[in-house]
């Protein structure tokens, strides 16, 4: 994926130089901005401390999409890509060293609890077999307090990374509980999200303004990739996707190396969007990153990536329509966040597509767009002022 991973020093500010190159003993916290930069100075470190000689290391990721992303990633660095793995694999793996199996039918959250359960009998009696030398944790803000504890009976070192207006799902107490005994280092600035998405993402989170927001904290390149939003309401999916396309294949003209983000706030609009994409003209373009027909390794030379917001997480695009935007109100408290963290997966452009009303929050992110102007006289309250 275009510009994804750093492949000289020259490309890391002084910040993520002195994070790479930590000391070696001793729990890390690593906090940012979305586009900071934390995943790859994760994998960077996890290359650090394999050329410092310790090798039994594992990453930890919270979704397949995120780990097939890195896993493409990997042959820039000199560790197999196994050391890659979902929380719930490793987990797994974790129990059937100590002779259990996980059961993972049921969905996501349940495998979840029942692996957190399973992994916290074998802390409790003492019999962790084995430790890691260090377990690395991408987007940790979306552990528990409590799996954040029972991996570090699984290690020596954590090292993790994590952004907590990023957390997308209902498990919290994960930054709180690593601050409290890991060495906390923060990262200033971001270079992935353009002006115009900065001002949405800051208006979500009610940050607009703010110096701690995303827009002051911005170095992105304007000048080279100048940002646009869109947005395209009263659409139901079908046409959302039919209004996408054409914007799509001229990105990809635009954009010859970049990557275009298809997302999704549930399963339902995805499937619908991948069955419409894959019987049109970007069918050979695309990969559909989705559960019913399992997710699959990330492949270069199909620039149009279609998944949910959830599988998103953690990947950057040059361009992202978000459809079925409406539907985002069905996560209900996590829903802001979700927003958030979708919006800035882009770098360049965003489209917002809708059907019926955007939560509030999304609202006021695009208002954030529109010019300040003179207040409203009351005559203009009627639609009659110029009677």
């Amino acid at each position: 994926m275009e510009g994804t991973w750093w492949t000289h020093p020259n490309e890391l500010d002084e910040q993520q130089k002195e994070v790479i190159s930590l000391p070696l003993t001793g729990d890390h916290l690593v906090v940012g901005p979305p586009g900071s930069g934390k995943t790859n100075l994760l994998i960077l470190r996890a290359t650090y401390l394999y050329r410092a000689k310790i090798r039994d290391t594992v990453i930890l990721t919270f979704g397949r999409v995120l780990r097939e992303f890195l896993v493409s990633g990997t042959e820039n660095y000199p560790f197999n890509d196994r050391k890659v793995q979902t929380y719930i694999r490793w987990g797994a793996s974790a129990l059937e060293q100590h002779g259990k199996k996980l059961d993972e039918n049921g969905d996501f959250e349940v495998v979840r609890s029942r692996l957190t359960s399973a992994l916290r009998e074998i802390v409790d009696i003492g019999e962790v077999a084995s430790r890691h030398e260090c377990i690395l944790i991408d987007e940790a803000q979306d552990y528990s307090s409590e799996e954040i504890e029972i991996i570090r009976h699984f290690t020596k070192q954590i090292f993790a990374v994590g952004d907590n207006r990023q957390r997308i799902y209902a498990a919290t107490g994960a930054i709180p509980t690593l601050e409290a005994f890991c060495q906390k280092s923060e990262l200033k600035f971001h270079y992935r999200n353009g002006t115009q998405i900065c001002k949405v993402a800051d208006a979500i989170m009610e940050m607009t303004d703010d110096p701690d927001g995303l827009e002051a904290s911005s170095q992105y390149d304007e000048l080279e990739y100048p940002s646009s939003v869109k947005v395209h309401a009263g659409l139901p999916v079908s046409a959302q996707v039919a209004r996408a396309i054409p914007e799509i294949e001229t990105q990809l003209r635009a954009y010859p190396s970049g990557v275009i983000g298809v997302l999704c706030p549930r399963h339902a609009e995805l499937d619908e969007v991948c069955e419409l994409l894959e019987s049109s003209a970007l069918a050979d373009v695309l990969q559909a990153q989705r559960y019913s027909e399992g997710y699959t390794a990330m492949d270069r030379r199909r620039r149009v990536v279609a998944t949910t917001l959830h599988s998103a997480k953690g990947l950057e695009f040059r361009a992202v329509h978000l459809l079925g935007m409406d539907m985002v109100q069905k996560f209900h408290g996590a829903q802001k966040r979700l927003s958030f963290t979708a919006v800035t997966r882009a770098k360049t452009s965003l489209a917002i597509y809708h059907d019926a009303d955007l939560p509030g929050h999304l609202e006021r992110g695009l208002a954030a767009l529109e010019p300040d102007g003179d207040l409203p006289e009351l005559d203009d309250l009627f639609g009659g002022g110029d009677e």
